[in-house]
């Protein structure tokens, strides 16, 4: 046998190039369970079949050590039972048992000695060495093994490389990569053994979209992760993996998280075809031999990677190769397993970062009682050497590692690193929380780290590091933002570009990275491997917020500590898709590494207290990033954290010395509990680090509750608890009277026992009295006077910096009950609070004198004023009592016996004998401002400062007023009263009511800019209306002064009040200048050079503090108002005419809006909301609701003032005033004001009372009437209409956002508010909803709108409404925007011309797909896409594709409303341009959102193009994104997405993507036929009309015949559609509908000539796009005219000339035109049945070979005359069947055996098909047929054959008219040139039925029906 082998050796030389292929084969491979896997027999042909193939070179195959085995897919399995897990056994080769097997063979061969020949020893040899090198492997953990060969054999890699980790093979891979160009290495003198990567800059992050959760079922995963069908994704993932590392090694990397021989490490392997993952997991995690010998046969994790960039043989790799289109990381927590591809960065490549260490591993810890956390370990050791380990967890980007290695700034403190980023967390022996760090290295954020920021951190990368995307210095050094003070003069950055400090862009990726050995750290702690873990003392939380958060807090409990977690919320990172910026709830900081349910993880925590018994550690939240009112940190950070830290450790143990206060949150630092020695740190500052703002609180809650919302029942009930909790906790928190009224003297002496004063004065209101007191107090330091040049009589007062402002949270109305005083008021018993006020006045006054203050609210004489007495210690208050009130003795006089006010205040500061008084006496920490409604009374305490001190003002003319006006039928409002004069002398009286500070002041007193005009003040802060005798609404000013804002106030915001406040004035804490003037922010343009602050120090404007203090005052008389109204102090009042409410909201309300009736009014009084302001406590700038103004003031229940409000309608009868809204405050996308507001504030006051008179314009608008865009006068103003527009724009989505809060607003009301309310709540929802907001219930739609919102991020959406106005406003936007241009009126009414960008100009064929699941679903005409990859990369490209833009949403209808036979659709999209275009083609609208029901389906048809804007970047007129146009159709769920395009069909999606394409799919579903045609009826002078069909390619006069005007006298035609059909049977009869409602065809070649009526539609209402124009204004395109006109503007907007060599309209220019212009169009086109079919015209562009025209003999001839339409360019002959080549959305195959099919279904009412071709040529190239309206000829002829009387010949090809058949009168016609149209040559078809059978068999799937006809037409010639 030896010399048998040798014979067949030899052999081979007899073959030379001729030697067949040898291969071997194994039929009886069995399974695990012994069964045979392959079924043999007949099967074997499909391997007989791959054999062939390989014969041929063309079967796959890939290369192994024993040979060739087919790929995979290689063997066709179609029809065979049979799985692609069998296929790979089958195919498997086990290269350990090819090892085992090779001794045998050894053993054979030894038989035959010496004879046997020395090739077939050497192959053996050689097939030994190809396994060993295809699998050195240092491990018998069989596991693994079949694990590695399993994932050789799907990746291809060249080779397998098992990792040993070694320092020498870290060098080898480093120096390989400096070789490719994936690393650098840098400066060794500088940073030995480093090096430097760059990464695509598309693969530079997390790319959280594309990582996927694979449990069992999406709620195991939760809602917070991605999740995929583990079997789909595995499937999914293996095809990607597929051939993946072809040209590439397979690194096989054992690796350990943990310390190795911890019992709490664990084993992974990672396969991976990068080398940087591997010298990176060579710094993350012990990895290697180490790891193998120590795992055994232990278990380990799965974890598979490649770049998913395969190289083919001899093709270059790139430096950093990746897949950025196809990235996936999965995880499989049930086997477990991770599987990721396509990215080579970071935790997406070394994967045991975050998908094991966390996301598995925290499977894994729920499953077997441990925590894996997103958290640093460090250990802090005290001076007494006391050791605390602490685990603190914070979002990425919050400070970890920082933390982790700060270096204290307290002395005797030191800090040790356990670990940066991941605690694996077990209970320990002793019980107690231990935790490790599974990793081994740090892979840590470059920017922002320098020697300042984390020292340690820069000294551990000194040596042996790797840095990614950083930048390189010109000395082979890295530098990034933040490492240094000063950037470098020059540097290469991240991308390998030139880089210079002003070059614009940053030097390093946000998220470039160093990874760096642990054991470098030079702050290392000594137990950071210990295997048992270190033992945690304290968790700390932490995130990254502005406000709300304290400096830190310590949790009540554990369950309240988790609660902190769970509800962390912080900026997004670059570390992670997404803005930058953006706040996001991240629990626990786990959100993106959460392997399951948060909801079960939130429950594993709460669960986890169970094991740790006493030894439960504190949890604790920090928050560093806390930022004053300039945006600037308040909290030093970095190593001052150290002083945080220290107080954690003094909070711990059972006896805690750190000092704390409990607040509603939490345990919270005293503001002298962290240790601030040698901070330039002040208490002010600590005071607002550990502020608890309960109102911000409140706010938070709501969020939290939503958060939690969406894990439903899952979320523990603890949490909802905690929550409950946390919310009611906050919750919670003279000498001789000069009168005779024996009431008064009583009461006096009274509280002069109470309160001991050591004097007391009766103020007489004199201006003696008032000189004296001031002069009083400018001696006792109170007061400053003022330069007496600049301002005569005026004083300056700085207040305790402690009492500056209303102190709403020490205001309570005691009121009998709590329901009384409501939710708004802060309520105490009466009784008990009497009792504590007493008690507070007890001696108060003593050493000060008790001023008796008697007060006049009220034009003295008055019968609507109100008397008062306030006794006080305060001269400030009596002096400013004097100015803002009638006060004194004439008060006594004229109030005699009758009842006044009690107000009695204090500023709570007795003084001792002897004792010195201060400045500004006051009590802050015991402020109170009681009022006491029942009695009625006021009670003041603590407080020396405005409406705390003045009680006349907001206590007794608001909220003691409110309750009398409630029951003595009046109304007293926060509002100011102005008049306004018109040039004709009509004065208009109206009432203002704002929040504090939101422009009363200014308004009452403005000077109009509008000529003419004049506005007169009778009151700037409250009014008090009465019915007056007239029964008008009359309206009186209680006060008798300003106290105003002074900060803002300026000769230009309000010049009035300047003049008004020049003399006799009273300032409180605004700034003095040198001179001794007053100076305030917003007084002057530049500020003063120097000046003294409100506290007394000195400022400069770089000094870094106001110089006045924001809620600075002016107390002035309104008598020195230079526009004070002469009847300001009427005692009747002024009549008002109409009531203004106002706030202050950047977005959402209009400049101004008149609501509909008074009840409508008062609902929008009722939800007035404004910024807080510095008038109040709160944060500055916070949004509360505020309504009517009077939150604040209101003196009982809101919900009875407001039904006050609603009862009040009935005493005004029609003379009612009417109610308006206004917002001065609306903002555009770069924050700033819109409207210039202050004196400009007179333009909207005319539109008022114009209204008021009945003749301003307005349109009605869900919330009211909004003026019309002309309606508010302008001239003069610079502001554009585009600004006015949006300044009145109702963003009905806005306001449906602004629904929820309105109704909890009201719920806290509970079942008082008044009914009235709730109803206008709900009728202005409805509104909304059925306007144009959200005008539907389709469920399905709302859903499906809201998620594409969400994922395209537009400004705003708008439900389209199909109007005409909506039409006309879309249109004007577009002519402002430059997308437009209009037209000349008079040459063309309300039409348009559009300009595309050049490059946007045509269909996107090539890159339009049908993603279906396989290719042969689609044919060979249509380009196919794998719908899952490409779905993704349309959620890709359309993420935040519509920023800075409005989403339309359009709904229209396909077909006539209310046929059964049309279909819904609804299209998204930023193009305004879209949304004109489908509202001329469809029926759109309103209209069409009423006929979906609840649940009915709709086609999603979803565009873009994909040009978002930026904060503040200007528009283009024509926005594309020309690089990603990409438009797909999926054809199993129906959705159409276009991206890219803004032009025609690309963007207008009903056209040819839904109503051919997806047509096509939806027809062959549902039993009917899509056609791209005409359909048009021909009828006689006298006779039967007909209609039909006619299907002809481009460019061959489709909608020329649709509105032909005929040359036959008395024939017509008329339109029904121009370009599509929808067919359908009936009745056996075939009927068609035009789906679409308009006309878009290309305009180039028309004329008056041959084109009547398509010239007719066109003469308005048009569109036009990439047409010229002329100089009048009209449009004009090649063949419009005979001649060009002399001058015109191009199509791209160029000057253009006949001679300049270039076309003056683009040959694609198009027209868009309602078809209802139409003058042809049939009266039927709207029928819902559609019009009866009886022909069908197929056409063709031929020269030669068919004839003019022909019938076919039968429907299957007529078929293939479809299926073979072709046309012809220069010889090139192309066929388009059925004209459906570019457009028919499923196999073309399938689409002509509908056609074919058809048939069966018509009987006997089968129309005929004919056959035209116009453009027949003779032998010069001339047409033989002149075409256009001669065309009508051939019409009469089908006619007749319709009718059966039209005379012909048979051909082969079917009946040809005889020549006298045609109708050619008055046409030069001749003999020959019929002969020549009519001819049907035998050779020319004998060659074309060559060429059409060609081309069916490129098609690959034509019936053999129709190729059965083909031959018959061969025959049939053979014959004839």
């Amino acid at each position: 046998m030896a010399d048998y082998f040798g014979h067949w050796m030899n052999f081979r030389e007899n073959l030379g190039y001729m030697a067949p292929k040898i291969f071997y084969v194994n039929w009886f491979r069995v399974d695990s369970n012994g069964k045979f896997m392959w079924p043999g027999f007949g099967e074997n042909s499909r391997v007989l079949k791959w054999i062939c193939e390989r014969v041929d070179g063309v079967g796959k195959a890939r290369p192994t050590p024993i040979g060739y085995i087919p790929t995979a897919d290689a063997l066709y399995t179609g029809g065979l039972d049979i799985s692609s897990e069998t296929i790979q056994k089958l195919l498997h080769v086990d290269v350990e048992q090819w090892l085992h097997e090779i001794p045998d063979i050894r053993k054979f061969y030894s038989t035959f000695g010496q004879r046997l020949p020395p090739m077939l020893t050497s192959n053996l040899d050689k097939l030994e060495a190809r396994l060993k090198a295809s699998s050195d492997v240092p491990t018998h953990n069989q596991a693994l093994l079949n694990w590695v060969q399993e994932i050789y054999e799907l990746c291809t890699p060249t080779k397998i490389y098992w990792c040993t980790g070694t320092d020498d093979e870290y060098s080898e891979l480093c120096e390989a990569m400096v070789k490719s160009g994936t690393f650098i290495r840098l400066n060794e003198q500088k940073r030995p053994n480093c090096f430097l990567a760059r990464s695509d800059p598309r693969d530079v992050a997390r790319v959280e979209s594309c990582t996927f959760i694979c449990s069992k079922n999406a709620e195991e995963a939760g809602p917070t992760n991605n999740w995929a069908d583990p079997t789909e994704m595995k499937e999914k993932m293996r095809k990607l993996f597929q051939g993946c590392m072809a040209g590439r090694t397979m690194y096989v990397v054992p690796f350990c998280m943990g310390p190795l021989g911890s019992p709490y490490s664990k084993y992974g392997v990672e396969i991976t075809d990068s080398p940087y993952v591997v010298v990176n997991m060579k710094i993350m995690a012990r990895m290697g031999t180490a790891v193998l010998n120590a795992m055994g046969d232990q278990w380990f994790l799965p974890c598979l990677h490649s770049v998913g960039s395969p190289l083919k043989p001899g093709q270059a790799d790139v430096a950093w190769p990746c897949n950025p289109d196809q990235r996936y990381i999965v995880h499989f927590p049930e086997e477990p397993s991770v599987w990721s591809y396509g990215s080579g960065y970071g935790g997406n490549a070394l994967l045991g970062k975050k998908c094991y260490a966390l996301r598995i591993a925290s499977v894994m810890g729920r499953k077997e009682g441990w925590l894996a956390e997103h958290c640093l370990i460090l250990g802090l050791v005290s001076p007494e050497g006391k050791k605390y380990y602490v685990c603190a967890g914070f979002p990425s980007a919050c400070g970890k590692t920082n933390l982790a290695m700060l270096v204290p700034t307290i002395p005797g403190w030191t800090v040790r690193c356990v670990g940066d980023d991941i605690a694996w967390l077990h209970v320990g022996e002793d019980g107690r929380l231990h935790a490790i760090n599974p990793e081994a290295g740090f892979f840590g954020v470059a920017p922002g780290t320098s020697n300042t920021s984390n020292r340690s951190a820069m000294v551990t990368m000194e040596k042996n590091s790797i840095f990614t995307n950083v930048a390189l210095t010109p000395d082979g050094d890295v530098w990034w933002e933040g490492m240094t003070k000063e950037a470098p003069a020059e540097l290469i950055d991240w991308k390998g570009e030139k880089w210079t400090p002003d070059c614009g862009r940053k030097a390093a990726h946000p998220n470039a990275r160093y990874t760096t050995p642990a054991s470098q750290c030079p702050v290392i702690d000594p137990e950071w491997e210990n295997p048992k873990g270190v033992p945690i003392s304290a968790i700390m939380f932490g995130g990254r917020r502005n406000s709300l958060v304290p400096l830190v807090t310590e949790a009540f409990t554990w369950s309240h500590g988790v609660f902190m977690g769970s509800i962390i919320s912080s900026e997004l990172t670059a570390a992670a898709e997404g803005t930058v910026g953006e706040v996001r709830r991240d629990p626990f900081a786990m959100l993106p590494f959460c392997g399951y349910n948060m909801a079960d993880y939130f429950h594993h925590w709460i669960n986890f207290r169970e094991k740790l018994g006493y030894n439960c550690p504190k949890i604790f939240y920090v928050n560093w990033f806390r930022r004053d009112e300039k945006g600037g940190f308040l909290w030093p950070g970095f190593g001052e954290n150290s002083r945080v830290l220290k107080w954690v450790c003094e909070r711990l143990g059972r006896n805690p010395v750190g000092r704390s206060i409990v607040t509603p949150i939490g345990h919270v630092p005293t503001i002298d509990g962290i240790d601030i020695g040698g901070l330039d740190i002040n208490r002010g500052t600590m005071q607002k680090l550990l502020k608890v703002d309960a109102s911000e609180w409140i706010n938070e809650i709501g969020g939290i509750r939503k958060y939690y919302e969406q894990f439903g029942n899952k979320i523990p009930p603890t949490l909802v608890n905690e929550l409950n909790s946390l919310n009611e906790r906050l919750g919670l928190i003279e000498d001789k009277p000069t009168t005779t009224n024996q009431t008064l003297i009583s009461w006096v002496q009274e509280i002069r026992a109470l309160c001991q004063p050591l004097n007391i004065h009766w103020c007489t209101g004199t201006d003696e009295e008032y000189s004296e007191l001031c002069e009083a107090m400018v001696k006792s330091g109170t007061f400053i006077r003022l330069n007496e040049q600049k301002r005569p009589n005026c004083f300056l007062a700085r207040s305790d910096p402690r009492d500056v402002a209303r102190v709403e949270s020490c205001t309570f109305i005691c009121s009998k009950n709590a329901e009384e005083a409501g939710p708004t008021n802060n309520w105490a018993d009466p009784t008990e609070m009497k009792e504590k006020m007493r008690k507070l006045f007890q001696g108060c006054m003593a050493g000060r004198t008790m001023y008796v203050v008697p007060f006049c609210m009220g034009p003295l004489g008055s019968p609507y004023s109100k008397y008062g007495v306030e006794i006080t210690d305060s001269p400030y208050v009596v002096v400013n009592m004097k100015i803002m009130a009638r006060m004194g003795t004439a008060v006594l006089n004229a109030m005699g016996d009758q009842w006044f006010l009690p107000c009695l205040h204090s500023v709570g500061s007795p003084l001792k004998p002897g004792q010195a008084d201060v400045a500004w006496p006051c009590n802050p920490d015991q402020r109170y401002i009681v009022h006491f409604p029942e009695e009625p009374s006021v009670w003041s305490y603590g407080s020396g400062y405005g409406g705390n001190a003045l009680l006349g003002k907001k206590c007794y003319a608001l909220r003691i007023a409110s309750v009398m006006g409630r029951k003595e039928g009046w109304l007293a409002e926060h509002c100011l009263i102005l008049g306004l004069v018109s040039p004709e002398g009509k004065k208009y009286y109206v009432c203002a009511g704002f929040p504090s500070a939101c422009g009363k002041t200014n308004l009452a007193m403005l000077v109009p800019t509008i000529p003419g005009w004049t506005v007169r003040c009778v009151g700037d802060d409250i009014a008090w209306l009465h019915v007056g005798e007239d029964g008008r609404l009359h309206a009186i000013n209680p006060e008798a002064g300003f106290f105003g804002v002074a900060p803002g106030t300026s000769n230009t915001s309000n010049r009035s009040a300047m003049v008004t406040m020049e003399k006799n004035s009273i300032f409180t804490n605004v700034a003095l200048t040198p001179d001794g003037d007053v100076w305030w922010e917003g007084m002057t343009k530049e500020a003063p050079a120097e000046l003294i602050d409100w506290k007394g120090e000195k400022w400069t404007p770089d000094c870094g503090r106001k110089a006045a203090h924001p809620n600075a005052r002016y107390t002035t008389p309104a008598s020195q108002c230079p526009v004070i109204d002469p009847e300001w102090e009427n005692p009747k009042g002024v009549p008002i005419c109409a009531i203004i409410f106002g706030g202050r909201r950047p977005r959402l309300i209009p400049l101004v809006t008149e609501a509909f009736i008074w009840d409508h009014g008062v609902f929008m009084g009722s939800i007035i909301s404004s910024e807080l302001t510095a008038a109040a406590e709160g944060t500055l700038g916070e949004v509360r609701r505020d309504p009517f103004a009077m939150l604040p003031f209101c003196g009982y229940n809101m919900a009875d003032y407001f039904q006050h409000w609603v009862d009040f309608r009935s005493k005004l009868g029609y003379l009612a005033p009417k109610i308006f809204y206004v917002n001065w405050f609306r903002v555009d996308s770069n924050g700033k004001f819109m409207w210039p507001g202050f004196g400009e504030n007179s333009r909207v006051l005319k539109w008022i009372c114009e209204r008021v008179d009945g003749v301003g314009k307005a349109k009605s608008t869900p919330i009211g009437y909004i003026p019309t865009p002309d309606a508010i006068y302008t001239g003069g103003l610079d502001i554009s209409s585009e600004t006015m527009n949006k300044l009145l724009h109702v963003d009905v989505e806005q306001w449906l956002q602004e629904m929820p809060d309105i109704r909890k607003f009201y719920a806290k009301f509970g079942n008082r508010i008044p009914p009235m309310l709730t109803s206008n709540l709900e009728k202005l929802e409805s509104r909304l909803s059925s306007c144009s907001g959200v005008p539907t219930h389709n469920r399905n739609l709302l859903a499906w709108v809201h998620e594409m919102q969400a994922l395209c991020q537009p400004d705003n959406v708008h439900w389209c409404s199909g109007t005409d106005e909506e039409y006309t406003e879309l249109c004007d936007i577009m002519v402002k925007n430059g997308t437009l241009e209009k037209l000349n009126p008079r040459s063309r009414p309300n039409s348009f011309v559009a300009r595309a960008h050049p490059d946007d100009v045509i269909r996107v064929s090539k890159d339009v797909f049908v993603a279906a699941p396989t290719k042969e679903d689609v044919g060979p005409t249509n380009n196919w896409a794998d719908p899952e990859p490409t779905r993704k990369r349309l959620l890709e490209l359309f993420n935040g594709c519509m920023k800075g833009r409005t989403m339309y949403v359009v709904p229209f209808c396909m077909g006539p409303l209310g046929s059964k036979y049309a279909r819904l659709g609804v299209q998204v999209t930023d193009s305004p341009y879209a949304v004109v275009g489908l509202r001329t083609m469809t029926r759109m609208g309103t209209q069409v959102l009423n006929l979906l029901s609840e649940d009915e389906g709709f086609v999603k048809c979803s565009h873009s193009v994909g040009a978002p804007l930026q904060s503040g970047q200007e528009d283009v007129p024509w926005p594309c994104n020309l690089q990603s146009r990409i438009i797909v159709q999926f054809n199993n769920d129906g959705q159409l997405w276009s991206f890219g395009s803004g032009y025609g069909a690309n963007s207008f999606m009903s056209k040819s993507c839904f109503a051919l394409r997806l047509g096509t799919v939806l027809a062959r579903k549902e039993r009917w036929l899509v056609s791209r045609c005409v359909i048009f009826s021909i009828a006689p002078p006298e006779g039967q009309k007909y209609y039909v069909c006619a299907l002809l390619p481009s460019g061959c006069g489709k909608t020329g015949l649709a509105m032909m005007v005929p040359k036959i006298p008395g024939w017509s035609v008329s339109c029904v559609g121009d370009d599509t059909a929808w067919l359908h049977v009936r009745d056996g009869r075939l009927y068609a509908i035009n789906p679409d409602n308009g006309f878009y065809d290309v305009a180039t070649g028309r004329s008056s000539n041959h084109d009547q009526s398509i010239m007719g539609t066109i003469n308005s209402n048009t569109i036009f796009t990439n047409v010229a124009t002329t100089q009048e204004g009209d449009v004009w395109w090649e063949g419009l005219t005979r001649d060009p006109p002399a001058k015109l503007t191009d199509w791209t907007g160029k000057e253009w000339t006949p001679d300049c060599g270039r076309s003056a309209a683009h040959w694609n220019a198009r027209y868009l035109v309602a078809s209802k212009y139409c003058p042809v169009t049939d009266p039927e086109c709207n029928n819902p049945f559609g019009v009866p079919i009886s022909a069908f015209i197929f056409g063709s562009r031929r020269n030669d070979t068919y004839p003019l025209i022909h019938e076919a003999s039968s429907w299957n001839a007529g078929v293939l005359l479809g299926a073979s339409i072709s046309t012809i360019n220069n010889s090139d002959i192309k066929y388009d069947p059925f004209a459906m080549h570019s457009y028919c959305g499923i196999n073309i195959n399938d689409y002509i055996s509908e056609w074919e099919s058809l048939h069966s279904q018509l009987g006997y009412n089968t129309p005929k098909i004919f056959h035209v071709n116009w453009f027949r040529k003779d032998s010069f190239g001339n047409f033989l047929w002149p075409g256009y309206r001669d065309n009508s000829r051939l019409l009469k002829w089908v006619w007749e054959r319709i009718e059966g009387t039209g005379l012909v010949r048979k051909t082969p090809i079917g009946f040809v008219p005889s020549q006298e058949a045609l109708d050619v009168r008055g046409l030069r016609w001749s003999a020959a040139t019929a002969e020549a149209l009519l001819r049907v040559d035998k050779a020319e078809w004998l060659e074309e039925i060559k060429r059409v059978g060609d081309y069916f068999k490129k098609l690959g799937g034509i019936s053999e029906t129709l190729t059965a006809e083909l031959r018959s037409i061969e025959d049939k010639f053979a014959t004839c």
